[in-house]
């Protein structure tokens, strides 16, 4: 669990340097619609790390997986914010890791959340499937 720890506080510090505080998000308008490519149902294992509101770190199986080159969409029980940065570890291929940070949260019902990510940079080979365009 260090590890995942060490991540997301990596990713938290550099947030820190580019000035941007904690519960900071970065804006409707900042943060355009980046997915290039179309998006793949997956039958993946997906774990989600992360630190909920009072700094407890979490994990989640995630269901429901659509990937695309620059990030991915699931389901989530537990609560995430806008902007929150996570782990997402690939179950299916090979335990690949990829920090990622959320940029849209819906509530789907009073238990489930649509959480959509986005990497820092493209990585198609995350989801196991390298012919994603």
């Amino acid at each position: 669990m260090s590890r995942i720890y060490d991540a997301l506080k990596n990713a938290q510090e550099r947030r820190s340097k580019n000035g941007l505080g904690a519960g900071d998000t970065l804006g409707v308008m900042e943060m355009p619609e980046r997915r290039s490519g179309p998006r793949y149902e997956l039958d993946i294992l997906l774990t989600v790390y992360g630190r909920a509101a009072n700094e407890l770190p979490f994990y989640e199986q995630a269901k429901k997986v659509r990937g695309y080159a620059d990030g991915g969409l699931f389901l989530l029980v537990v609560p995430v914010l806008k902007g929150q940065d996570l782990l997402l570890i690939n179950d299916r291929a090979s335990k690949r890791e990829q920090i990622c940070r959320v940029v849209n949260v819906t509530e789907r019902d009073a238990q489930t959340r649509e959480v959509e990510v986005v990497f820092p940079s493209p990585n198609r080979e995350f989801w196991g499937l390298p012919d994603i365009p």
